[in-house]
């Protein structure tokens, strides 16, 4: 699968890190999140995660 182009995530802590920022940065990764404390925002992330 490679490298992703883009990532998408909520605003947790552990993904707006400075660190994970970087990272993206020198990977070339596009990185948008979602709209804060809104389901729909999320709703393909959401998607995947339903069990």
């Amino acid at each position: 699968l490679g490298i992703p182009q883009e990532v998408k995530t909520d605003n947790g802590p552990a993904y707006i890190s400075n660190k994970l920022q970087e990272f993206y940065k020198i990977w070339g990764i596009k990185h948008t999140t979602g709209i804060p404390h809104s389901s729909t925002g999320q709703s393909i992330v959401e998607r995947a995660h339903r069990s």
